[in-house]
Order: C-alpha cells, then structure tokens, then sequence
C-alpha cells in the first residue's frame, strides 16, 4: 500500500478492497491482510470507515516521510557501529551507491 501510494496508483480519499477481497487478490490468508491493515491504520496510512471499508487518508509525502523515519530508525544501530568500528562516511557511501546500482 506504501508503494502504491509514493507511485500515486492510490490517493488520498481512495477505498481500498475489503480484507476478503485483497485476500483472495493476492492469495494470503484474510488474517494476514488483517493484520496489514491494522498496522497501516495505526500508522495513520488508511482508516476504517462505517459502511465504506478502509480508505486512504495520508498522501504520498506523508507516507514518503513516514518511510524515511522507519528506515531511520532501522539505520541507527548498524551506523552506529560501523561508525565506532572507524568506517568513514565516503566509503559507507560508496557501498551504498555500488548495492544501488547493483539493484537496479
């Protein structure tokens, strides 16, 4: 659903599918899409609505800002220790950049 929304395929205001349907269109159990939705709710991604189903209420940068906080706070540690382990800057950045052109 992130994606979906940093790629504008889904807006603000957009209904998505019941937990059955996106269950059956991507062929997990109801309880995983569940659980999905629950975590993008809590986050503040979609919001259950009485008689419509879930909708989207963030748009692309706050769900692009939301993104980068998480992936912050996942980087901090391992940063953290190449920093004390006397890994510079540039080279962290040329990793980076060989792994990037690698996936692409």
């Amino acid at each position: 659903m992130r994606e979906e929304i940093l790629k504008e395929r889904l807006k603000e205001g957009d209904t998505l599918p019941s937990i059955r349907e996106m269950a059956s269109q991507i062929r997990v159990n109801p309880n995983t899409v569940a659980r999905a939705y629950r975590e993008l709710e809590m986050e503040g991604i979609i919001m259950a609505r009485q008689g419509l189903g879930y909708i989207v209420v963030s748009n692309r940068d706050q769900v692009r800002d939301s993104v980068f906080e998480n992936l912050s706070a996942e980087l901090r540690e391992p940063l953290l220790r190449m920093k004390k382990s006397g890994i510079s800057l540039e080279r962290l950045l040329e990793v980076i950049e060989k792994i990037w052109k690698e996936i692409n």
